[in-house]
């Protein structure tokens, strides 16, 4: 399966069950090394990115098992391994596994990192934190290395509020002496969900959910097991599809809305009308999307990862937007697949102008990075005739099945 073909389509009207979080089960992964024993994760995604951590995981003697959406990771016989480049060049997340794999050995060497090239995402601050950690570290050839006696607490400002920084740090931060402050940390939802995970095996984390943790080290942690929470993007994909065609569709496996309140008023601005049931969300629209001024930014403003989906969708409009993007400089790529299929938008530095108005044609396009694909294919949704999207291993490293998914709303697509 090397593809997906979409027909435009007029209506969506069905139910779709919201896979658990890529973002939040990955640093999850990495930081059971921490402890010695089985650990269990529920409504575990069954995606690329989830294997290939285990593959990781698995070149350092742990064991795993992922059948049916429940992960198992037996850590009782880790030793340390060199990770292999092929590996760790395939995911970004694999940059989580510093802080564990030192803290647990007090040593590592990785391939850098890879994943979707949505622009430069350096990992200094993930290095100059770990270094205030009494940790040497080096560079060679695209290979990460670091040493340390020990692990020493210390007192960390990071200077932006990175979510894999403040992630590392923290897992590193749990078995250090004495006490470590980071101030300026990532407050997303990932950031939360992982320092309670850290805290049930036995961890000793103050002011989560605020941008300054107090992790007091311990040598002691266990296993421990986990429930998984939706994936709030692809949640948030769904929700902002919804407005650009008629639609009743119920979003399913959604308990709390917590984490995703900024996306729920961008979809309600676009024209979404979302209802909030027991563990689900009910979703109606007329498919008249209303333009604007859109900015995305650090939790809780609307994440990044929806820029290209909200440029799609916007597209429906007969009103002309600006998307203003702060994180990252490439999150633009979809413009150019985008105007082949008849899309009018133009680059000004970080700022996106959608000319509404216009009316997509049916093209084949090319995935670059998961988010942008998947924006594909919500922008197949519109266009006349089919659309083909191909290089969709990339959606898939989030996705578990968008042709799943979108069948069940009534759309034609396939995989081709």
């Amino acid at each position: 399966m090397k593809a997906i073909s979409i027909r435009k389509t007029e209506q969506l009207r069905g139910n779709i069950t919201i896979q658990g979080s890529k973002n939040t089960v990955l640093p999850i992964m990495a930081a059971t090394l921490l402890g010695s024993g089985i650990s269990v994760i529920y409504n575990c995604p069954m995606i690329e990115d989830v294997v290939i951590m285990c593959k990781l995981l698995e070149c350092l003697h742990a064991k795993t098992k992922l059948e049916n959406h429940v992960l198992t990771i037996d850590t009782r016989e880790v030793s340390y391994e060199a990770l292999p480049y092929e590996l760790t060049t395939k995911l970004r997340s694999s940059v989580l596994l510093l802080g564990p794999i030192l803290a647990r050995w007090k040593k590592v060497q990785i391939g850098v990192p890879g994943g979707c090239a949505i622009g430069l995402r350096p990992i200094d601050i993930h290095l100059d934190g770990l270094a205030r950690m009494n940790v040497d570290i080096g560079c060679c050839d695209g290979i990460l290395t670091g040493d340390t006696s020990h692990l020493q607490g210390c007192d960390y400002h990071l200077r932006f509020a990175s979510v894999g920084a403040t992630e590392n740090l923290v897992m590193a931060a749990t078995v250090a002496s004495g006490r470590t402050i980071l101030r300026g940390v990532a407050k997303e939802p990932e950031i939360i969900e992982l320092c309670n995970y850290l805290i049930s095996m036995g961890a000793l984390i103050e002011g989560v959910g605020t941008d300054t943790l107090i992790i007091k080290g311990t040598s002691v942690l266990g296993a421990a097991d986990y429930c998984n929470v939706y994936d709030r993007i692809v949640a948030g994909t769904y929700m902002l599809m919804a407005a650009m065609v008629p639609c009743e569709i119920c979003l399913l496996g959604i308990d709390d809305i917590r984490y995703i309140k900024n996306i729920i008023n961008v979809a309600a601005e676009l024209g979404v009308n979302i209802v909030r049931r027991d563990n689900c969300l009910k979703m109606q629209s007329v498919g008249k999307v209303h333009g604007g001024f859109f900015r995305t930014g650090i939790f809780p403003e609307f994440p990044t990862d929806l820029l290209p989906v909200l440029i799609a969708v916007l597209i429906q409009s007969e009103e002309d937007s600006v998307i203003e993007e702060t994180i990252f400089e490439n999150r633009f790529s979809i413009i150019g697949e985008l105007r082949k299929m008849g899309a009018s938008l133009t680059v000004d530095d970080n700022r996106v102008s959608v000319q509404g108005g216009k009316h997509l044609q049916g093209h084949t396009v090319l995935a670059t990075d998961l988010r942008q694909g998947a924006a594909l294919v919500v922008a197949g949704l519109l266009g006349k005739g089919y659309t083909t999207i191909t290089n969709i291993s990339y959606i898939q490293r989030g996705y578990e099945d968008i042709v799943r998914d979108l069948k069940a709303l009534g759309v034609s697509i396939e995989y081709v």
